[in-house]
């Protein structure tokens, strides 16, 4: 929801991210349409759609196919696994339901991105997680998510929210369909307790090394400086996220402030 940051929103981290050539994954909760935020893209940006399946799966096609029409920007959809269910977080279950009085719509308030008037508020409690969550479908499995995504786009998939070297392993077997993983505990938001992606890279490095080889590993979460970054990499990391560092630029700076960060990365 980048535009309770600053008025340019994810199109604003979307023109940092051109200028230094980093690949940007569009949330779900956006606070901008996919098409507004890819409408001024460099030639050869690269971006990629987070989806969170939903329980009206009806919602999560209609996002597909829209998104499946962007795909000379859009290269890839990343899928969800680390929150099933809304998080307890309790900062904002203090809030007193800000979720319900937000300056700005997501997307999935608004349908999953599919239109722009607002929704009647959720119940569920009184956090923004527990408002913006809401619909989000706990039921996925290897069985028939992975088939049931492979009939609505043919856009390479990347797990977001592996947490185990287990989980890890399994995913290489899905390649080629499974291009990449993502290795997050959704920022210790989600779980308490939840490892850090890092250990879970140190362990996928000690006890199933291929999966290096089948797949993109990414991690997420903890990245705040670049010894971070080239530590993920020389573990055996493809890239890194830095999803919070982008949106505190972009708070402080606008388009320059998220172009600041990535310099300073």
């Amino acid at each position: 929801m980048a535009r309770l940051a600053h008025e340019t929103g994810e199109a604003g981290i979307a023109q940092a991210c051109g200028k230094y050539g980093a690949l940007q994954v569009i949330s779900n909760n956006a606070s901008m349409t996919p098409e507004q935020i890819v409408k001024d893209a460099r030639p050869g940006q690269i971006f990629g759609w987070q989806l969170y399946a939903q329980i009206e799966r009806k919602k999560s096609e209609d996002m597909l196919a829209r998104i499946n029409r962007l795909s000379s920007s859009i290269k890839f959809v990343c899928l969800t696994l680390d929150a099933p269910t809304p998080g307890k977080r309790e900062h904002d279950e203090r809030s007193k339901n800000i979720a319900s009085n937000l300056p700005v719509t997501s997307a999935v308030q608004s349908g999953s991105a599919s239109k722009t008037e607002p929704s009647a508020a959720q119940p569920g409690g009184g956090g923004i997680g527990q408002q913006l969550f809401m619909g989000t479908s706990p039921k996925l499995t290897w069985k028939e998510t992975l088939p049931w995504l492979a009939k609505n786009t043919s856009m390479p998939i990347v797990l977001k929210g592996v947490q185990t070297h287990e989980d890890a392993y399994l995913a290489s077997l899905h390649a080629p369909q499974v291009k990449g993983i993502i290795l997050s505990n959704h920022g210790g938001r989600a779980l308490d307790t939840a490892p850090p992606a890092i250990h879970t890279l140190l362990e996928i490095k000690k006890y199933c090394p291929e999966v290096l080889d089948r797949i993109e590993v990414w991690i997420d979460g903890g990245i705040k400086r670049g010894t971070d970054v080239v530590k993920a990499l020389c573990l055996g990391a493809r890239g890194v996220g830095i999803g919070r560092a982008a949106l505190w630029g972009l708070a402080a700076g606008g388009p320059d402030g998220v172009a600041r960060v990535l310099r300073s990365n």
